[in-house]
């Protein structure tokens, strides 16, 4: 049994992300509704705090709650934030594996694996190129086969 737990690196690409966003969305807001002054702060106030509250209270949790776990007959997924949900599925009963790898996978931990399945689809997300290798080289050990 092994666990896995999100790539860290990936929460501060999305952190980053967010707040680049939210600033440029800032900025757009301040040239174009100069002559509204009240609805520019408005608006520039909302784009910041969704940053903020996005940015540092919930995608960090939501990176921390995240866990999955491995063993040789089946794979684990815990994940939420306020309400947890964890799904659980045997490797027998996979039909086929899809492998996400996003640019600089060594770096960003932008690598996904999709367990599909009987009637549904099991999702580990931003796994680090080593946990991802490492999951689905026990995929092809036993048996469940996917596109490089």
């Amino acid at each position: 049994m092994k666990t896995y737990h999100a790539d860290t690196g990936a929460l501060q690409l999305l952190q980053i992300l967010i707040c680049t966003l939210s600033a440029v969305l800032d900025v757009l807001a301040g040239i174009f509704l100069n002559s509204f002054p009240i609805v520019m702060w408005a608006i520039t106030i909302l784009f910041t705090l969704t940053a903020v509250l996005s940015s540092f209270f919930i995608l960090p949790l939501f990176f921390k709650n995240f866990c999955c776990i491995v063993t040789d007959s089946k794979i684990t997924v815990s994940i939420g934030i306020f309400f947890k949900r964890k799904q659980s599925v045997r490797l027998d009963r996979v039909q086929f594996v899809q492998v996400i790898t996003g640019a600089f996978d060594g770096i960003l931990g932008l690598n996904f694996i999709i367990l599909h399945v009987y009637g549904g689809q099991l999702m580990m997300l931003f796994l680090n190129k080593n946990d991802r290798n490492e999951i689905t080289a026990l995929l092809q050990q036993k048996g469940v086969f996917y596109a490089p």
